[in-house]
């Protein structure tokens, strides 16, 4: 089985900040939007707040599952 983690601009990530950001009632949206490959998290944070005319909102980097490997 794969092992997913929970990191900076993974799909996981990207679809927390615009669930977060556009509302979960946007989902179609926010899995396509998710599934781009952003550049970095700078970037896509700046679309969200560029859309939104708001701050990115979801989790942090505190929150993400850390693994040792």
């Amino acid at each position: 089985m794969a092992d997913l983690t929970f990191m900076p601009g993974s799909f996981f990530d990207n679809v927390d900040k615009f669930a977060s950001s556009l509302g979960y009632q946007n989902a179609g949206i926010v899995f396509e939007l998710a599934m781009i490959p952003w550049k970095s998290v700078e970037d896509r944070d700046a679309f969200i707040m560029g859309v939104t005319q708001d701050d990115v909102k979801g989790g942090n980097e505190k929150l993400y599952i850390k693994r040792d490997f």
